[in-house]
């Protein structure tokens, strides 16, 4: 027996797919296909989310180069400036330091984001010679790893 995909609600195998607690035989499944419906409130609400973390770290990356103009500014502007720049000049240097984990908490949720995409997709078959819903998810990436592992199992199987 081939495992073309597991995790803990979902195995596909060379010889069954297994959905929570059912098992569908793949010589029982006539026909395959999926489909994408419309987003629903939480999907809305990640894209809102996606959105918002976009402009901050716009905004924050405009706000750290405003900064550090404006101490270069001050130290240029005045020869006496360099001990009065040097405080500000260690709490952004501080501020940078710290930046890093929350720009990548940042970067990662994004990018998290866009891997699960703003729809819902489900798996239909025909099974026993009715169309069942299999499968309804509305990560984008495991969906297409669930879709191609069923693909293969039954090209394997036929």
């Amino acid at each position: 027996m081939i495992v073309y995909y597991r995790d803990p609600a979902v195995e596909v195998t060379s010889t069954a797919i297994h959905i929570h607690d059912r098992v569908f035989r793949l010589e029982e499944l006539e026909y395959v296909w999926h489909r994408e419906i419309t987003a629903d409130p939480r999907s809305m609400r990640r894209l809102a989310g996606r959105g918002a973390l976009n402009a901050g770290v716009v905004v924050g990356a405009v706000l750290a180069l405003l900064g550090l103009i404006y101490l270069v500014a001050a130290t240029v502007g005045d020869p006496g400036a360099a001990g009065r720049v040097l405080v500000p000049l260690a709490i952004v240097v501080l501020l940078v330091g710290l930046a890093g984990p929350a720009l990548e908490w940042t970067l990662h949720r994004l990018d998290h984001s866009y891997d699960q995409g703003i729809s819902m997709h489900e798996i239909w078959a025909v099974w026993r010679g009715r169309e069942l819903l299999l499968l309804r998810v509305a990560d984008e990436s495991r969906f297409g790893r669930i879709y191609r592992s069923i693909q293969r199992a039954l090209e394997q199987h036929r």
